[in-house]
């Protein structure tokens, strides 16, 4: 009798085990989406950046280029 509850206890322990296994690979799919929402994100903001740098680059050429008109420009006489 002594052997089978033991073996009983064993069993239960077992179980409790993948009962904590399960759980922690159900919980899994939580983290996983958290990590790549986070890479999604950081992603993102060096696709800002960079698309930040470039309209910056392109206000800087356009304001040079309507200075350079501006200049090429002959004076108007106003009557």
């Amino acid at each position: 009798m002594e052997v089978y509850a033991d073996q009983v206890t064993e069993a239960d322990n077992r179980y409790q085990e993948l009962q904590q296994i399960h759980q922690l690979t159900d919980d899994r799919g939580d983290v996983l989406e958290l990590l790549a929402s986070t890479v999604r994100d950081d992603l993102a903001v060096a696709e800002l950046s960079r698309m930040t740098e470039k309209s910056a680059t392109v206000a800087a050429t356009f304001t040079a280029a309507l200075d350079a008109a501006v200049i090429a420009l002959p004076l108007r006489k106003t009557a």
